[in-house]
């Protein structure tokens, strides 16, 4: 991507920010009263990040009946942005002293973090209220196991395998105590918009890649090397149909990523396919198998018990030797991409025996609503440590 376009862009940005921050700061105030004493979910990030808080919505909506929240961000376009998705209470802190006053004066008992951002540290240089990091999603990623995690009081982990890496990887971490294991309380909730299609006797595929990376180590994106092949294969099949779902972030750092993503998008250009850039959730249920990238996807879908191919990513990628679940779904190499029909005939209908042991190491109990109870004491329980 061009320097001279992207510091442009972000030029714009931070001007229509600067000059929004006001008129945006008394917007939300005016739309929704704060609660007494309430925990806010901080969102430090802009539009192209609100995926990572809407991943937390429907759960964060359902423990506000319990516990009162209000979501805190640090930019306009971000707060608007949020505004537009929740019902829950939003609060723009412009600077310092906006969070001084949510903390000290509307005694913000808690904070939950969806995300690493390193704005965090804005709200987590207060000692008062517990901090607690969410995350948006199960992955054997390299972010799963940053040493940004010390920073806060607890970090929330869906199973086992969320625990046991931060046990392992990081220094003097005692996990046992920091990591609470919650399951994906995310499968507890379903959301609209599925298309109206008929059964045909084709077959389902949710393709859903993630983005390229901001770094060789986070490269797992599959849409430059896979994507193109893949998805060509399977529309000239004619045996499938395909719902595309571009990660929110792609071709934001890669010319080449974005190129492909424009071309994928382009192969689908007909009613027997879908480009489905909308909520997330409905897809676990309406597709047959799943082809993803080493993702939050990929252990979402697990959790279904349907067909799961996971892509090869370059060598740049961080490697992800060990895991349970890589190591027992079908992996599809950027040379095999054309074959995917193919390979997706020959996986029957559901994943083999012993997979649920997979499932329960890394989303913990899916039994439904067993998430949701288990999020909720976490949240307490933190609340009165």
């Amino acid at each position: 991507m061009s320097t001279i376009g992207h510091v442009i862009r972000q030029l714009r940005v931070q001007a229509s920010n600067w000059w929004r921050a006001d008129s945006t700061a008394r917007a939300a105030t005016a739309a929704t009263p704060l609660p007494d004493a309430p925990v806010a979910v901080f969102f430090a990030g802009g539009p192209v990040e609100l995926y990572q808080l809407a991943d937390w919505l429907p759960v964060l909506e359902d423990l506000d009946e319990v516990v009162p929240l209000v979501v805190v961000c640090t930019r306009p376009d971000g707060a608007r942005a949020a505004m537009a998705a929740t019902r829950l209470p939003v609060r723009l802190a412009k600077g310092a002293p906006d969070l001084e006053r949510l903390v000290r004066s509307d005694g913000v008992r808690g904070v939950l973090y969806v995300n690493h951002l390193e704005r965090n540290f804005r709200m987590l240089r207060f000692a008062e209220p517990v901090h607690v990091y969410l995350g948006h999603g199960e992955s054997d990623k390299d972010s799963s196991i940053s040493n940004q995690n010390k920073a806060y009081d607890y970090s929330f982990v869906a199973g086992p395998a969320g625990r046991d890496r931060l046990q392992r990887v990081l220094r003097g971490y005692d996990a046992a105590v920091r990591a609470p294991m919650v399951g994906r309380p995310q499968l507890d909730h379903d959301s609209p918009g599925a298309p109206s299609w008929e059964r045909d006797g084709r077959t389902r595929v949710l393709y859903a890649p993630t983005w390229e990376g901001d770094r060789p180590a986070m490269s797992y994106g599959s849409v430059a090397t896979h994507g193109v092949a893949l998805v060509r294969a399977l529309v000239e099949d004619g045996g499938f149909r395909v719902v595309y779902r571009p990660h929110p972030r792609s071709g934001t750092t890669s010319d080449a990523y974005r190129r492909a993503d424009h071309e994928v998008r382009a192969l689908l250009e007909s009613p027997d396919h879908l480009v489905d850039t909308g909520p997330y959730g409905w897809q676990r249920a309406f597709a047959d198998v799943c082809v993803t990238d080493v993702s939050s996807v990929a252990y979402d879908w697990a959790a279904t018990g349907k067909p799961l191919v996971v892509t090869l990513p370059g060598a740049a990628a961080t490697p992800t030797d060990g895991s349970r679940l890589l190591d027992a779904v079908p992996r599809l190499a950027a040379s095999e991409a054309s074959r995917a029909p193919a390979l997706l005939r020959s996986l029957g209908e559901e994943m083999p025996a012993g997979w649920s042991e997979v499932v329960e190491h890394y989303v913990g109990d899916t039994t439904p609503g067993a998430a949701t109870a288990r999020f909720r004491a976490a949240v307490l329980e933190a609340l009165r440590s």
